[in-house]
């Protein structure tokens, strides 16, 4: 296979992908990185090095998924993992071995979805996941075994959406979930605790840019961005907390920097956020004003990637960031300056 073959170090913090990395996760002990290749129908593995966050591919890897996998979300407690398959209208569900960090299927996997499956997003009580299906404009919700993994989809399931919605972004608290639709608009649910079932909140939609194409919720639940392709921009908007209503804040959209804004990552402790911008090969860092929201680029930024950056994952300690390239087949790795947000290549991975 590709990734068998060109596994080596590229230098300057890039190592070998399969064939167009679109998406890549951390998982919540900060131990292993994993990376869905649209082009190669697999899913890559790799140890990340816990005091310098260089990464080495996982024995085993890379693991078969569905056709053309687009998105990775791994469960609070660390057990599972799933991937929304775009071609296979389906979502490939795994355990993951805490010692290995390789993946085995889940019994029943995969499960069927609806049209072209863009993304997968898991609740943070572990208990619920969602997928956005892009043709079908529609949300599908399941319920995950705790035990085994397995999906069983909700009564109410799908849950209507915009036009094509590509993303989806639950608040920590578990109560709202925020979809990004890549003709205009976002659409805010309110997330039923008990049956998981999904009801759009007054409001909702809400305008966006051209072309939303991710989305995320910093920590605090207080601040929501989105990455808007189209418009070169980044949304931000503060959350109510008693309605889920968002209201776009002070002297947003914010300019993305680079071209083609396509990946969108918060930091885990609150402080900085990260975008891909696929057409100019860069990644630019932003400081999250703790009390407005508001975004101030980093100096120094926008800092260089592979070719084609699309998937921005941040490890939970917050110190390092890994951006799949779908161009230059390969993920970058950086260190994360915690006083400045400076991005520094990992030379050795």
């Amino acid at each position: 296979m590709q990734d068998d073959r060109k596994n080596a170090d590229r230098g300057g913090g890039r190592i070998a992908a399969g064939l167009h990395p679109i998406a890549a996760g951390v998982e919540p002990s900060g131990q292993f990185l994993y990376v869905a290749n649209w082009g190669a129908h697999n899913i890559s593995a790799y140890r990340i090095e816990q005091s310098r966050g260089a990464i080495a591919p996982i024995p085993g890897s890379p693991f078969a998924s569905g056709q053309w996998p687009h998105s990775i979300a791994v469960t609070p407690s660390g057990r599972f993992l799933y991937v929304a398959n775009g071609n296979s209208n389906d979502v490939s569900a795994y355990y993951i071995d805490p010692g290995s960090g390789a993946l085995g299927s889940v019994v029943g996997s995969p499960y069927a979805a609806n049209n072209h499956p863009e993304s997968v997003t898991v609740a943070p009580s572990g208990e619920f996941a969602y997928v956005c299906n892009g043709f079908s404009g529609d949300i599908s919700g399941y319920r995950i075994d705790r035990e085994s993994g397995c999906l069983q989809e909700l009564t109410a399931s799908p849950f209507p959406s915009g036009e094509k919605p590509l993303a989806l972004a639950i608040d920590p608290s578990g109560r709202f979930a925020y979809v990004a639709n890549r003709r205009f608009d976002l659409w805010g649910y309110s997330i039923d605790g008990a049956s998981g079932a999904l009801e759009p909140v007054a409001g909702s939609p809400f305008p966006a840019g051209k072309g939303p194409t991710a989305i995320t919720i910093d920590p605090s639940g207080r601040f929501v961005y989105v990455a808007n392709f189209k418009s070169d921009t980044i949304g931000a908007y503060r959350i109510d907390s008693d309605s889920g209503l968002l209201t776009p804040l002070h002297a947003s959209p914010y300019s993305s920097v680079g071209k083609v804004p396509i990946g969108v990552a918060s930091d885990p402790l609150g402080v900085f956020l990260f975008v891909a911008n696929g057409e100019s090969d860069c990644v630019s860092a932003y400081r999250i004003d703790s009390l407005t929201g508001m975004l101030a680029l980093v100096a120094g930024a926008p800092f260089a990637s592979g070719q084609m950056p699309c998937g921005v994952a941040v490890d939970p300690s917050g110190r390092f960031l890994y951006v799949a390239n779908w161009v230059s087949n390969d993920i970058s790795a950086y260190r994360i300056d915690r006083s400045t947000g400076a991005l520094t290549p990992i030379g050795d991975s």
